[in-house]
């Protein structure tokens, strides 16, 4: 038998004093996989869309809160989906001498080392990159791994006898997702910079033209309506400009990373350093473009 699956595994807790090596990653039934996949690719694919729309809908314009309930339908929902379904297929793969075993909170599956005879990664890393583990019987694990690094899971299953990995490392795929992942990691607070406090820039220059065009000064709605409707419109303002920074730095996003997998395609050696340039281009497009575009419409 290649492979032996523990259901039961949710309900008792077991060690193993030969798992010499842990790697966090997902472990994907096809279905989840597809449903998985299509959140990924809605979600960013939706972003230069909206922004399409945004630009070319003028008559009726797309207003704050039809633009806010487009974002979150389209955008947000599904990222919330596939990130959903990327925490309920967590796992850990843990390679021992003789077996590579994969935890998951409802079962364990282990497979012989010597059973593997193939390592196929996906061609296209949706939701991520993943590998599909083809048998010494012929057939293929109905599930497949996916980890955001596979090069060192593949570095330790090459050690550990598996001649397969030494291909699959190669794959382009694999090269792109071991690119992408030498990057720094982002977090909350990079994400609240980049998209929140540096909008405040932009949102001021807007804010202050509608202010003189509707009320004849930087504090004429305060005058004349008071704090509250002057607030009130400066956060439609800022939440409006958010929003657009977010599509504007989507379209960015969607190049770079197509960018980064041809070269993974075209140049696997230059991989990393097309990564670079994907990702430095990406800050100053966006950095040095917003208040540009910002300019070119008082100017123009």
């Amino acid at each position: 038998m290649d492979v032996v699956v523990d259901p039961g595994y949710a309900r008792r807790r077991m060690t193993s004093p030969a798992a010499a090596a842990g790697f966090p990653a997902r472990l994907y039934a096809p279905t989840w996989r597809v449903i998985g996949g299509l959140g990924v690719v809605v979600s960013r694919a939706s972003l230069p869309l909206l922004l399409a729309l945004v630009v070319l809908a003028n008559d009726p314009p797309i207003g704050p809160i039809v633009l806010a309930q487009l974002v979150v339908l389209c955008a947000l929902l599904p990222e919330l989906a596939a990130q959903l379904i990327r925490r309920r297929c967590a796992a850990q793969v843990e390679i021992g001498d003789a077996d590579l075993m994969v935890r998951r909170t409802d079962l364990l599956m282990e497979i012989p080392l010597r059973a593997i005879t193939g390592l196929q990664p996906w061609r296209l890393p949706v939701p991520g990159s993943g590998l599909v583990l083809r048998m010494r019987s012929g057939r293929r694990l109905r599930d497949a791994i996916e980890t955001d690094d596979p090069v060192p899971l593949l570095d330790a299953l090459a050690a550990a006898g598996v001649a397969a990995a030494h291909s699959a490392r190669q794959h382009p795929s694999v090269v792109y997702a071991h690119a992408a992942a030498a990057m720094p990691a982002w977090r909350w607070y990079h994400y609240a910079w980049k998209f929140v406090v540096f909008g405040l820039a932009p949102t001021a220059v807007f804010f202050n033209a509608h202010q003189y065009i509707a009320y004849g000064g930087t504090l004429g709605q305060y005058y004349l309506l008071g704090l509250g409707p002057y607030l009130r419109t400066f956060l439609v303002y800022w939440v409006t400009l958010a929003m657009y920074l977010i599509l504007y730095a989507g379209v960015w996003r969607a190049v770079a990373e197509s960018a980064a997998l041809w070269a993974a395609w075209l140049a696997p050696a230059r991989a990393l350093q097309a990564r670079r340039i994907a990702e430095i281009s990406c800050q100053v497009l966006y950095y040095a473009g917003v208040p540009a575009l910002v300019a070119v419409r008082f100017l123009s």
